[in-house]
């Protein structure tokens, strides 16, 4: 009898395109979480993509993001996309 294998569940929401600019602010995070500046449209798009995550709340220019593990997983697959 074979194993029953369980249900993969859908990572479209980690299937975002990015453009080269948003992938670049995403090393950034990456190398230096607390002193990088990203624009607020990147900053949107990794937040939606899953790929990083805000640890404090946005307050006006100023908000502290984290990577996340698919945002790891992006990085070291590289830029390609999905």
């Amino acid at each position: 009898m074979t194993p029953r294998r369980r249900p993969t569940r859908s990572l479209s929401r980690h299937d975002k395109r990015l453009t080269s600019e948003e992938f670049a602010s995403l090393k950034q995070l990456a190398t230096k979480p607390m002193r990088v500046t990203i624009p607020d449209a990147h900053r949107e798009t990794l937040i939606a993509a899953g790929y990083v995550r805000e640890v404090l709340p946005h307050l006006g220019s100023i908000s502290a993001l984290v990577l996340t593990g698919a945002g790891l997983r992006r990085l070291e697959s590289g830029q390609r996309a999905k």
